[in-house]
């Protein structure tokens, strides 16, 4: 098959295999970017209580990171085409099972299963526009063509779910995956093999690693902490269900205005400090706007800023981690990482949500953000210096 054909014409840096990457982005992370619209479907729709949604959110994205893990691992070894052949066909069942299921523990097991699928999709897609030079560009285009599809997804969730249902949207799901798999050949077939990486790059320096993966762990914890419950939280605020979908609609535009901001300055005009101080504790003051007495205007500003810190830092965080490894190694783990901390987010915090109250959820979310910033600026401007000294010593 030719999908399945070492491709030496598609290099990572080819346009078509940029557009397939990110194309192939919103086939992978079609459920993950609208899951508060999900959650707010799995309590409305399905009539379950805040802990059971939060429950159905993290068993999806355990999934995601257990396949995200397994791919970081193999990477290196598995040719990624037939990789996203194998996962499309998983992600293509646990939608369709999902959609069938009636019972809870039934539909957390499928939820579990199509999260495996898309996490590998989510994986490859991902690491595809890692390998490529211009890594900071190349995400934040990944992310805002991500966040345009969300925008529309939120904003159409109520009348979906009037409409169509879940089961309508999850065999939706499926029929997004089965097209997306044409654009497969399009895709790098492996990772940089030893050749195409630069003589003296230099071995990892897992002193500083460590604490950084550590710390994109925590921040991690910390967005899927409160963007599970963010529909419900707007909810239990009195503002009605479209109202709420309005705000996340405006967020993912603020959301795309972050990515491009991160295409546009890059972090080698502005360095790496600014833009992560700004984003990581930026984003923390926002979510602490919803400990207020929350209307619609603070809801807005609360969502919006949020999406935008996420969208802007992100990108320069994901750079900077993979700056520690030339070959490509650290980024599919980054991802994994990533994934385990939106996976984790959703269970911490339907384990400590009140019925109805949100405070701790919201409190939980701001600590995992300030303990993140910690963790991961000390280790990233010392690697920033390092590089510098290896520079000079170069020249």
């Amino acid at each position: 098959m030719k999908i399945l054909k070492a491709g030496a014409d598609y290099s990572p840096d080819a346009r078509s295999s940029i557009v397939a990457a990110v194309l192939l982005g919103i086939v992978a992370n079609i459920s993950f970017i609208i899951q508060p619209g999900l959650v707010g479907g799995f309590v409305e729709g399905l009539g379950l209580g805040e802990q059971q949604a939060g429950e159905l959110a993290a068993a999806e994205m355990f999934g995601i990171a257990i396949a995200t893990i397994v791919l970081s691992l193999a990477s290196l070894k598995v040719n990624w085409r037939a990789s996203f052949l194998f996962f499309s066909a998983v992600a293509i069942a646990g939608n369709l099972v999902s959609a069938y299921m009636t019972e809870f523990a039934d539909l957390v097991l499928a939820r579990l299963l199509s999260g495996l699928g898309h996490g590998g999709l989510i994986s490859l897609s991902f690491s595809a526009v890692g390998l490529t030079s211009k890594t900071d560009r190349n995400i934040g285009i990944y992310l805002a063509v991500l966040l345009s599809y969300g925008a529309v997804g939120l904003l159409a969730m109520p009348s979906l779910m009037a409409t169509i249902g879940l089961k309508g949207i999850f065999i939706s799901f499926s029929l997004v995956v089965l097209i997306g798999i044409g654009l497969v050949g399009y895709l790098p077939d492996q990772a940089k093999n030893e050749e195409e990486v630069p003589e003296a790059t230099e071995p990892l320096n897992i002193k500083l690693l460590v604490p950084a993966l550590l710390g994109y762990l925590a921040y991690n914890i910390s967005q899927g902490i409160v963007w599970a419950y963010l529909f419900l939280i707007g909810v239990s605020n009195g503002l009605e269900e479209q109202v709420v979908a309005n705000a996340l609609f405006v967020s993912q535009i603020f959301g795309v205005l972050g990515a491009l901001i991160a295409i546009v300055v890059s972090a080698r005009v502005v360095g790496r400090f600014a833009p992560l101080t700004i984003g990581i504790l930026g984003g923390a003051v926002f979510i602490a706007l919803l400990l207020l007495k929350v209307d619609y205007f603070i809801y807005l500003i609360a969502v919006c800023g949020f999406n935008l810190m996420w969208n802007k830092v992100l990108p320069f965080i994901l750079a900077a981690i993979s700056d520690f490894d030339l070959r490509g190694r650290v980024m599919p783990f980054a991802l994994a990482i990533q994934m385990f901390g939106l996976a984790v987010g959703p269970y911490i915090a339907s384990q400590i949500v009140g019925d109805g109250d949100y405070r701790a959820v919201e409190l939980a979310s701001i600590f995992f953000f300030v303990l993140g910033y910690i963790l991961l600026i000390v280790p990233i401007m010392m690697r920033k210096k390092q590089q510098k000294l290896e520079l000079k010593k170069a020249l």
